[in-house]
Formats: structure tokens, C-alpha cells, sequence
């Protein structure tokens, strides 16, 4: 089982039409989504599925900047445990969350496409939410200092309380 996210820094093969590369060789790949965000601070998450529907997710952002942040939901020693991480077009930068992790991610610039694959099918009855705010034991820098733009969804998530939680 994979402790935390890990980041992939992508390999780029040049030349004089640009470049490719090569990410998460042995990721299968289940469904491809995108997000677009017109604004910078825009917030989505923390989002996941509960039980055999979780997803292990391959993120990346295709045009802009994003704060991309993965929060521990396994009952385990590092449970509430957060980590976040700018993924850009510029640094090419992909975080690989595992399964049983929520996800989020705040824009950092306007008109950010960002796009995260899966390894299993979305199930709508398994979806959940976790609020951005709660209280996660950071393993990295927080969100960043700002006002975020947030659905009232996300907004309205439930608030995880990691030391209420640490207790039961």
C-alpha cells in the first residue's frame, strides 16, 4: 500500500517541435477528467469515493497553476494527514494520490485547465466531500492565504475534525 502522494516529475524528450513525455507507466486508467476554472482561487474538494468505488487518482495541470491538495482518509497511523503541491504546465509536475485519499485543488491563475485520471468508474452514491478548512495535519505548506471562490456544495461539505478523529 502507498503511504502518501507521490509526485512525478515527467522526463521531457525535445526536440525541434517541441517535446512529449512519459508519465505513470503502469497507471490504469479508467477515466479521464477535466476541469476548467475561469479564476484565479477558484477551489474544488475535497472530494472522494467511500469504500470499493475509492479512486487512486494521476494529476495534472494542462494550462496555468494549480495548488493540488490529497488528505489521508485510511484508518490508519497517518490518518488526517494532508499534502499539497503547485502543479503547473510550466514544471509539468503530476501528483499520484492512492485510493483512499480526498482531493482538491485551489487555481492560482485564471483560466487553469487541470485534468486527473482514475482507476475506478465514479459511482455517485459513493461520492463524498470533506471540507477545504477542516483540520488536517499539514505534511506540507497549507492552502495558501487567500479568498477562494468555492461552490456552496464544497462549502457545505461536512468539516473533518483530525483530532476528534485521531480519538475514535
Amino acid at each position: 500500500m502507498v503511504d502518501k502522494p507521490k509526485i512525478i516529475e515527467t522526463q521531457r524528450f525535445e526536440d525541434f517541435r517541441g517535446w512529449m513525455s512519459v508519465s505513470a507507466e503502469g497507471f490504469h486508467v479508467v477515466q479521464i477528467n477535466q476541469g476548467f476554472s475561469k479564476k484565479a482561487g477558484t477551489l474544488r474538494g475535497l472530494h472522494f469515493q467511500k469504500g470499493e468505488h475509492a479512486q487512486a487518482k494521476l494529476v495534472s495541470c494542462l494550462h496555468g497553476s494549480i495548488f493540488n491538495v490529497a488528505v489521508d482518509l485510511r484508518p490508519r497511523d497517518i490518518f488526517g494527514y494532508a499534502y499539497g503541491e503547485i502543479l503547473s504546465f510550466e514544471n509539468q509536475k503530476q501528483m499520484y494520490i492512492p485510493r483512499g485519499f480526498a482531493h482538491g485543488y485551489l487555481t492560482l491563475e485564471e483560466n487553469t485547465l487541470m485534468q486527473w485520471c482514475v482507476d475506478n468508474d465514479f459511482c455517485a452514491e459513493a461520492a463524498k466531500a470533506v471540507r477545504y478548512d477542516s483540520d488536517f495535519a499539514w505534511q506540507t505548506e497549507p492552502w495558501p492565504e487567500g479568498e477562494y471562490i468555492v461552490s456552496e456544495k464544497d462549502r457545505n461539505a461536512e468539516k473533518f475534525l483530525f483530532a476528534i478523529a485521531k480519538t475514535k
